[in-house]
Protein backbone atom coordinates (compact mmCIF):
# COMPACT_ATOMS: atom_id res chain seq x y z
CA UNK A 1 0.00 0.00 0.00
CA UNK A 2 1.34 3.42 -0.97
CA UNK A 3 1.88 5.93 1.78
CA UNK A 4 1.21 9.63 1.40
CA UNK A 5 4.97 10.22 1.51
CA UNK A 6 5.75 7.73 -1.28
CA UNK A 7 3.00 9.18 -3.49
CA UNK A 8 4.25 12.73 -2.87
CA UNK A 9 7.84 11.63 -3.60
CA UNK A 10 6.72 9.98 -6.85
CA UNK A 11 4.94 13.16 -7.93
CA UNK A 12 8.01 15.26 -7.18
CA UNK A 13 10.26 12.91 -9.15
CA UNK A 14 7.84 12.91 -12.09
CA UNK A 15 7.74 16.70 -12.07
CA UNK A 16 11.56 16.91 -11.99
CA UNK A 17 11.84 14.48 -14.91
CA UNK A 18 9.44 16.59 -16.96
CA UNK A 19 10.99 19.92 -15.95
CA UNK A 20 14.51 18.77 -16.62
CA UNK A 21 14.97 17.33 -20.10
CA UNK A 22 18.01 15.15 -19.32
CA UNK A 23 16.90 14.04 -15.84
CA UNK A 24 16.00 10.56 -17.11
CA UNK A 25 19.66 9.67 -17.76
CA UNK A 26 21.35 12.28 -15.65
CA UNK A 27 24.64 12.90 -13.94
CA UNK A 28 25.99 15.97 -12.21
CA UNK A 29 29.63 16.73 -13.10
CA UNK A 30 32.19 17.37 -10.35
CA UNK A 31 33.22 20.89 -11.37
CA UNK A 32 34.23 22.52 -8.07
CA UNK A 33 37.58 24.28 -8.47
CA UNK A 34 37.80 23.55 -12.20
CA UNK A 35 38.30 26.17 -14.94
CA UNK A 36 35.64 25.55 -17.57
CA UNK A 37 34.23 26.65 -20.90
CA UNK A 38 30.50 26.05 -21.51
CA UNK A 39 29.68 25.50 -25.19
CA UNK A 40 26.72 24.71 -27.41
CA UNK A 41 27.66 23.84 -30.97
CA UNK A 42 30.29 26.30 -32.19
CA UNK A 43 29.39 28.97 -29.59
CA UNK A 44 30.35 29.31 -25.95
CA UNK A 45 29.05 31.28 -22.98
CA UNK A 46 31.27 34.36 -22.58
CA UNK A 47 31.00 37.94 -21.39
CA UNK A 48 31.46 41.42 -22.80
CA UNK A 49 34.02 42.50 -20.18
CA UNK A 50 35.37 41.76 -16.72
CA UNK A 51 33.32 44.37 -14.87
CA UNK A 52 30.10 44.28 -12.83
CA UNK A 53 27.11 44.57 -15.15
CA UNK A 54 28.89 43.05 -18.17
CA UNK A 55 26.47 41.02 -20.30
CA UNK A 56 26.81 37.27 -20.69
CA UNK A 57 26.91 36.64 -24.43
CA UNK A 58 27.51 33.96 -27.04
CA UNK A 59 30.98 33.98 -28.54
CA UNK A 60 33.04 31.81 -30.87
CA UNK A 61 34.10 28.54 -29.26
CA UNK A 62 37.67 28.34 -28.01
CA UNK A 63 38.50 25.69 -25.44
CA UNK A 64 42.07 26.95 -25.03
CA UNK A 65 41.23 29.25 -22.11
CA UNK A 66 38.60 28.96 -19.39
CA UNK A 67 35.99 31.67 -18.96
CA UNK A 68 34.75 30.48 -15.58
CA UNK A 69 35.94 28.91 -12.37
CA UNK A 70 33.20 26.67 -10.94
CA UNK A 71 32.81 26.94 -7.17
CA UNK A 72 30.46 24.78 -5.12
CA UNK A 73 27.33 26.70 -4.13
CA UNK A 74 26.01 26.31 -0.62
CA UNK A 75 22.41 27.31 -1.38
CA UNK A 76 21.84 25.42 -4.62
CA UNK A 77 21.86 21.66 -4.10
CA UNK A 78 24.43 20.14 -6.41
CA UNK A 79 25.01 23.47 -8.07
CA UNK A 80 27.80 25.93 -8.63
CA UNK A 81 28.51 29.61 -8.83
CA UNK A 82 30.46 30.53 -11.95
CA UNK A 83 33.23 33.03 -11.24
CA UNK A 84 34.93 35.08 -13.94
CA UNK A 85 38.23 33.17 -14.23
CA UNK A 86 40.15 36.44 -14.57
CA UNK A 87 38.93 37.45 -11.09
CA UNK A 88 39.88 34.16 -9.41
CA UNK A 89 42.34 35.77 -6.96
CA UNK A 90 39.93 38.55 -6.04
CA UNK A 91 37.98 37.68 -2.88
CA UNK A 92 34.82 39.45 -4.04
CA UNK A 93 34.99 38.34 -7.67
CA UNK A 94 32.40 38.57 -10.41
CA UNK A 95 29.84 35.81 -10.89
CA UNK A 96 27.35 34.84 -13.61
CA UNK A 97 24.04 36.15 -12.24
CA UNK A 98 20.39 36.16 -13.29
CA UNK A 99 19.19 39.78 -13.01
CA UNK A 100 15.56 40.46 -13.91
CA UNK A 101 15.60 38.41 -17.08
CA UNK A 102 19.18 39.17 -18.14
CA UNK A 103 22.36 37.23 -17.41
CA UNK A 104 25.38 39.33 -16.41
CA UNK A 105 28.47 39.42 -14.22
CA UNK A 106 27.76 40.72 -10.73
CA UNK A 107 29.75 40.97 -7.51
CA UNK A 108 28.86 38.36 -4.91
CA UNK A 109 27.47 40.54 -2.12
CA UNK A 110 25.61 37.95 -0.04
CA UNK A 111 26.01 34.19 -0.02
CA UNK A 112 24.62 32.68 -3.21
CA UNK A 113 20.95 33.51 -3.22
CA UNK A 114 19.99 31.29 -6.14
CA UNK A 115 20.38 34.07 -8.69
CA UNK A 116 24.06 33.09 -8.91
CA UNK A 117 23.54 29.33 -8.55
CA UNK A 118 23.68 27.06 -11.59
CA UNK A 119 22.95 23.34 -11.60
CA UNK A 120 24.46 21.13 -14.30
CA UNK A 121 22.40 18.10 -15.32
CA UNK A 122 24.13 16.10 -18.04
CA UNK A 123 23.74 12.84 -19.90
CA UNK A 124 27.46 11.98 -19.59
CA UNK A 125 30.03 13.06 -17.00
CA UNK A 126 33.76 12.41 -16.75
CA UNK A 127 36.04 12.86 -13.75
CA UNK A 128 37.80 16.22 -14.36
CA UNK A 129 41.06 14.81 -12.95
CA UNK A 130 41.17 12.33 -15.85
CA UNK A 131 40.28 14.85 -18.57
CA UNK A 132 43.07 16.65 -20.43
CA UNK A 133 42.93 20.41 -20.88
CA UNK A 134 40.52 21.17 -23.74
CA UNK A 135 38.71 17.86 -23.16
CA UNK A 136 35.03 17.32 -22.40
CA UNK A 137 34.09 16.98 -18.73
CA UNK A 138 30.36 16.61 -19.42
CA UNK A 139 28.06 16.59 -22.43
CA UNK A 140 24.41 17.06 -23.32
CA UNK A 141 24.02 19.28 -20.25
CA UNK A 142 21.23 21.56 -19.20
CA UNK A 143 22.49 24.43 -17.06
CA UNK A 144 19.63 25.30 -14.73
CA UNK A 145 19.33 28.57 -12.83
CA UNK A 146 18.73 28.04 -9.12
CA UNK A 147 16.41 31.05 -8.86
CA UNK A 148 14.12 30.58 -11.86
CA UNK A 149 14.46 26.82 -12.48
CA UNK A 150 14.87 27.67 -16.16
CA UNK A 151 17.58 26.49 -18.53
CA UNK A 152 20.46 28.57 -19.82
CA UNK A 153 20.07 29.17 -23.56
CA UNK A 154 22.88 30.20 -25.92
CA UNK A 155 22.23 33.03 -28.37
CA UNK A 156 21.84 32.37 -32.08
CA UNK A 157 25.14 34.01 -33.11
CA UNK A 158 28.33 35.44 -31.65
CA UNK A 159 27.48 38.58 -29.68
CA UNK A 160 23.88 37.55 -29.00
CA UNK A 161 22.70 37.54 -25.39
CA UNK A 162 22.67 34.33 -23.38
CA UNK A 163 19.31 33.99 -21.61
CA UNK A 164 17.27 31.64 -19.46
CA UNK A 165 14.09 30.10 -20.84
CA UNK A 166 11.71 27.29 -19.97
CA UNK A 167 13.55 24.02 -20.45
CA UNK A 168 12.73 22.35 -23.76
CA UNK A 169 12.65 18.58 -24.12
CA UNK A 170 14.51 18.46 -27.43
CA UNK A 171 17.70 16.54 -26.59
CA UNK A 172 19.83 19.00 -28.53
CA UNK A 173 19.93 22.63 -29.52
CA UNK A 174 20.46 25.95 -27.81
CA UNK A 175 19.82 24.65 -24.27
CA UNK A 176 22.26 21.75 -24.42
CA UNK A 177 25.91 22.29 -23.59
CA UNK A 178 29.24 20.54 -23.37
CA UNK A 179 31.53 21.52 -20.52
CA UNK A 180 35.23 21.70 -21.43
CA UNK A 181 38.15 21.65 -19.02
CA UNK A 182 40.20 24.67 -19.93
Amino acid sequence: MFSVISIAASLVLARVALANPVARAACNPALAGVGISIASGDLEVGYTGGVAGASIISQALTTAGAEYLAEAATTVNGGFVLKDINQAGNAAGLFVTWVNGAIELETLVTPEDGKQGWGFVCSTCNDPSTVAEGGVIASSCNVVNGWTGQCLQIGSAAGAAVAVANCADLGSGSQYFSVYKS
